[in-house]
């Protein structure tokens, strides 16, 4: 069987249902996945409020009333932005982790939130032109998040019910501090959000109260761990042999964080030094964020 034959026979057979939405920027698509309850399904993400999106679950058969719960693996806005309409067309309470509940209480107060992240981009070195633009476009974004709060918290190691046997969540940290996967034991498939993709490398969310890198690698060697013959992640198709993916992301890391102590030695100074040095490309706002922030994670481990 070839690589493309195993992903085209990906086991939407064992029941659950993956519903692809469209995103106004890249990777262009979300996945959104169903898993089957005895008397209905649960939803793992939602997707933007898009035009398109809500025709895409009707034209997949979903009918709103039968979903009983919906689970946010994290609240970035190509996961979470439609939360609030889905919880009034479906009357189904919505759970994420409680960090993630922390980042949208945050964006409760956009201008605080924005005066935080200036004074982080500053601190990073990067000038004053490149924040205005930054700011700008995360003003934009702001209003993408769902303002809305949690019905219950999902905690590590929850069991949740599902007609395919028990689905575990598991508290995956480093992409965003509360990311949560989903792993069914009986079925072997890991719903993995943003922290098992392929090809795409997931970046990293620099905080001020954890340390992201080291969280991430443990967070992929905890996934190492799990009997898995599929993954089903947020963006691309299903794929097998998740543990020589980890272990390329894991290498891709460790080869990352050698290329910036060489930086190091080199006598850079700031993290935005670092990450044009690094990434040596021109980057629109929302990419030269997220660099500098992947930076600091990195700069803030030693290893």
């Amino acid at each position: 069987m070839t690589a493309t034959d195993h992903q085209r026979n990906a086991p939407e057979s064992a029941g659950i249902r993956r519903v692809e939405l469209p995103l106004p920027f890249q990777p262009g698509s979300v996945n959104v996945y169903l898993v089957p309850q005895d008397d209905g399904w649960i939803l793992v993400d939602c997707g933007m409020n898009m035009p398109a999106a809500l025709p895409a679950y009707e034209a997949a058969g979903i009918r709103w009333t039968e979903i009983r719960q919906t689970v946010l693996t994290h609240v970035h806005p190509d996961h979470s932005d439609l939360a609030a309409r889905i919880r009034e067309l479906t009357g189904a309470p919505v759970r994420m982790h409680r960090r993630e509940e922390d980042v949208l209480k945050g964006l409760e107060t956009p201008r605080q939130w924005l005066s935080w992240q200036d004074g982080v981009l500053h601190g990073a070195g990067v000038p004053a032109d490149a924040r205005g633009s930054i700011q700008h476009e995360f003003r934009r974004m702001c209003a993408l998040f769902p303002a809305m709060a949690a019905d219950s918290y999902i905690e590590d190691g929850e069991i949740i019910p599902t007609a395919l046997g028990p689905m575990q969540a598991l508290l995956t940290p480093g992409h965003a501090a509360g990311h949560m996967c989903f792993y069914l034991p009986e079925r072997r498939i890991l719903l993995a959000g943003d922290q098992l993709l392929r090809p795409r490398t997931p970046h990293l969310e620099w905080s001020e109260q954890g340390c992201a890198l080291a969280e991430f690698r443990a967070s992929l060697e905890r996934l190492a761990r799990l009997d898995v013959d599929w993954v089903f992640p947020s963006h691309g198709r299903a794929f097998g042999g998740h543990r020589p993916r980890i272990e390329s992301l894991l290498n891709h890391s460790r080869e990352m964080g050698a290329r910036i102590r060489n930086l190091q030695a080199a006598g850079l100074g700031s993290a935005h030094d670092f990450a044009l040095a690094y990434w040596n490309r021109p980057m629109a706002a929302f990419e030269h964020r997220t660099a500098v922030f992947e930076m600091l994670a990195y700069l803030q481990f030693p290893n």
